[in-house]
């Protein structure tokens, strides 16, 4: 079978973030006695109070798990899933240094940018390393919760673990480093918002789009709407432009009309002309 190129790309992410991921385990998070949740989370606990290596307790926890969502929902587990799972436990049982600070502050901080940089690489790869997201849609099957609400209780209660297996301050800087980690990886994912997009409903459609195409040099998408109150028949303009031509684009409008309704919402991605290529599928 040939691989091209972006295959190799995305495998040597995977690679490279399960290592990252295992930096922040080793180097913060488990010298420290805090983690983000997740099996990792539980790995930390048994290390302390049973002695078993993180990543055996990674291997033994995710493996089933894979197994087990191959026989409840069928299909093939995603070979990237099964490489990253792997991949994270080996590189939690290779890498060995020093801890890198023992400031508990400093570990949940600087621990869950790692963790949340290596995790978003991982997802941006198209891959996963298991964990407990397969025993959330377990419940979201069989309770009356959503998975992101599964996922969040089985986060909570590992957290919980961890005030009652060290202090409760531990649980509190867990918590904190939950929070980093998810922001890490949502901005490794999505990326800062570098662009703005206006919504624009004005009584002169035609001028603002031509003067948005004509001195902005952005194309302007035009909407149909009805007003609720009025019933009036109204185009409304939709348009992305760069952060630096949010100013521009504003004076123009109430150029044209003092009175049109905006809104500017802030955009992590854009994909088409004037701005990103799609990545091509495989």
């Amino acid at each position: 079978m040939r691989i091209s190129r972006r295959q190799v790309v995305e495998y040597a992410q995977i690679i490279v973030g399960t290592a990252i991921t295992a930096a922040g385990i080793n180097g913060f998070y488990a010298p420290n006695h805090i983690a983000d949740g997740g099996v990792s989370g539980i790995g930390i606990i048994l290390e302390f109070l049973l002695h078993i290596p993180i990543w055996l307790t990674l291997a033994v926890i995710n493996l089933p798990l894979l197994w087990l969502s191959h026989r409840l929902w069928g299909g093939r587990v995603g070979v990237r899933t099964v490489v990253g799972t792997l991949m994270l436990s080996a590189w939690v049982g290779l890498l060995h240094f020093r801890p890198f600070s023992h400031d508990v502050l400093l570990a949940a901080i600087y621990g869950g940018i790692l963790s949340g940089v290596g995790l978003g690489l991982v997802f941006r790869a198209r891959g996963t390393t298991g964990g407990t997201d397969v025993v959330a849609r377990f419940a979201s099957h069989v309770l009356p919760v959503s998975m992101g609400q599964a996922m969040m209780a089985i986060d909570f209660f590992v957290i919980a673990g961890f005030g009652v297996t060290f202090d409760p301050a531990k649980a509190m800087y867990s918590l904190i480093a939950l929070f980093i980690s998810a922001r890490a990886i949502d901005l490794v994912q999505e990326g800062t918002p570098f662009a703005r997009a206006f919504t624009i409903v004005t009584v002169h459609p035609d001028t603002v789009s031509e003067r948005i195409l004509t001195e902005i040099g952005r194309g302007v998408t035009r909407l149909g709407g009805q007003g609720a109150y009025t019933g009036e028949t109204r185009s409304i303009l939709y348009v992305v432009v760069l952060r630096s031509e949010v100013t521009r684009v504003k004076s123009l409008i109430y150029e044209v009309d003092p009175k049109a309704f905006l809104s500017v919402s802030a955009v992590h991605e854009v994909v088409g002309e004037g701005f990103g290529k799609p990545p091509l599928e495989e």
